[in-house]
């Protein structure tokens, strides 16, 4: 086939035989209609779902510090790193499954690029890391290459039974206590009731020995009257003598 000749009219060759014309625009709208189509899809798969928004958290730099309460399990990533989108869906399992369980554990995510202040902080150096943090202190960060659900909360898990732990044994320290208190205390109220007893001991047999002791006085002080009785005579008496001569 030679080229069509430019002074032919439109859809027509050189033998006169008329072809068929496709417009331009109409492949370029099947193109944009496959296009969107494509990221309605892709919009639709990756986009967050409802138990993503209740039960994964999202932290940034402005609201980090509810770390400094409760436990938090905290996956750090980047939005161009694939591996982070591979941990997406099981970080949404995890989340959903501690939250069945009734777990204390606050399951949350946060955008390292865009919050580098928090991440700079815990020591975010790669993509992903997960971090599970008490009180705004660093526990453990997640070292396994096993990423998948189970696995991430066994890990989770441990951690937070370590701290129920913990908590079993304060409460044993404090019973602990209690029970010396009350032990304390009871030797106290026994020693306070044998010096009471020695004290009223003391009083009766104080009581008991009064009469003596008055009667002692008593005869004491009648000698001493008895003396001063005798030489009060004897001296009158010399007086006397001394009168009659």
């Amino acid at each position: 086939c030679s080229k069509p000749s430019a002074a032919l009219g439109s859809g027509e060759t050189m033998g006169g035989t008329r072809q068929q014309h496709v417009p331009k625009f109409g492949l370029w709208r099947g193109t944009s209609v496959m296009l969107l189509r494509t990221l309605f899809i892709l919009s639709c798969r990756f986009a967050p779902s409802s138990a993503e928004q209740s039960s994964v958290k999202p932290l940034d730099d402005g609201n980090f510090d509810k770390t400094e309460r409760g436990e938090w399990a905290v996956d750090f990533y980047a939005p161009w790193c694939s591996h982070c989108r591979a941990l997406e869906p099981v970080w949404i399992k995890v989340a959903n499954e501690l939250k069945k369980k009734g777990s204390n554990v606050n399951v949350a995510k946060l955008d390292a690029v865009l919050n580098p202040i928090s991440a700079k902080q815990n020591g975010v150096r790669g993509y992903p890391t997960i971090q599970f943090i008490r009180d705004g202190a660093l526990v453990a960060e997640y070292a396994s290459a096993s990423r998948d659900a189970d696995s991430i909360m066994k890990w989770i898990s441990s951690l937070e039974t370590k701290q129920q732990e913990l908590g079993v044994e304060d409460k044993a320290a404090t019973t602990d206590s209690s029970a010396r208190g009350s032990s304390s205390s009871g030797a106290a109220d026994a020693d306070g009731t044998v010096s009471s007893l020695l004290s009223l001991e003391i009083i009766k047999e104080s009581i008991r020995r009064a009469p003596i002791v008055a009667c002692g006085v008593c005869a004491g002080f009648g000698g001493m009257v008895g003396i001063f009785t005798g030489v009060f005579i004897g001296v009158v008496y010399s007086l006397h003598l001394k009168k009659i001569a």
